[in-house]
């Protein structure tokens, strides 16, 4: 939609300097207007592109669908999150001119924030509908659809997250991230030296080759870390 302003000040009687303002005063005017119209058109605003806080993502997703602003994550995940020992951080990628990327990025920001675990940390980026910006993030986080989360276990990717039929986002992510966890803890426990300087508490690994020695019987296996 195009709207067109036509300004003169031949029949205003006004001197042209007025004229000129009033002239300026309504391509202003027009210019918000077309700006208005374009996102009520659902298309992306350069305001949307690159990180966004995460009360933004919120904020957005509220003003779309009116339930998530008192959305609660489930218990289950909530758990999940909180019991996390050593740093996860996510970079969720969404169109946020979509709404159903910002209903999955807010879920997960809501569990982020609900679980208060100093080492569960997120950040969001909004990328354009065609995927043509942030061309940067967007590379160097090889990104080929949105939305989808990239997770970070002790600063390396160990797994990515795409909005699932059936699980909440939430609880896909808890399951997805234990999952990783757990594989690289099995691959990796026949390393001493790496697993007494990783927490690990929480896996369900068995430990008894790092935390159970033979003349320990007596005094019972050592806590995991």
């Amino acid at each position: 939609m195009r709207i067109r302003i036509v300004a003169s000040s031949r029949r205003s009687g006004l001197p042209w300097a007025a004229g000129s303002a009033v002239a300026g005063w309504a391509l202003a005017l027009g210019l918000v207007l077309a700006l208005s119209v374009a996102a009520g058109a659902g298309r992306q605003g350069t305001g949307l592109v690159g990180y966004l806080p995460k009360d933004r993502v919120v904020e957005l997703a509220a003003a779309a669908d009116g339930s998530l602003a008192s959305f609660t994550p489930s218990p289950a995940a909530l758990a999940s999150f909180a019991a996390l020992v050593d740093p996860i951080h996510l970079r969720v990628f969404l169109c946020a001119s979509r709404p159903a990327d910002l209903a999955f990025a807010a879920r997960i920001a809501r569990s982020v924030e609900a679980a208060a675990n100093p080492v569960f940390s997120a950040e969001f980026v909004g990328v354009a509908a065609d995927l043509s910006e942030p061309a940067g993030l967007l590379s160097e986080n090889a990104v080929t659809a949105a939305p989808e989360v990239v997770v970070y276990w002790m600063g390396s990717e160990i797994v990515r997250m795409r909005p699932g039929a059936d699980a909440a986002a939430e609880d896909e992510l808890a399951g997805l991230v234990f999952q990783a966890r757990n594989q690289i803890a099995e691959e990796m426990i026949l390393d001493n030296d790496f697993f007494r300087n990783v927490f690990h508490s929480d896996l369900v690994i068995d430990c008894k080759r790092c935390h159970f020695r033979p003349s320990e019987d007596s005094r019972g296996p050592r806590q995991a870390r």
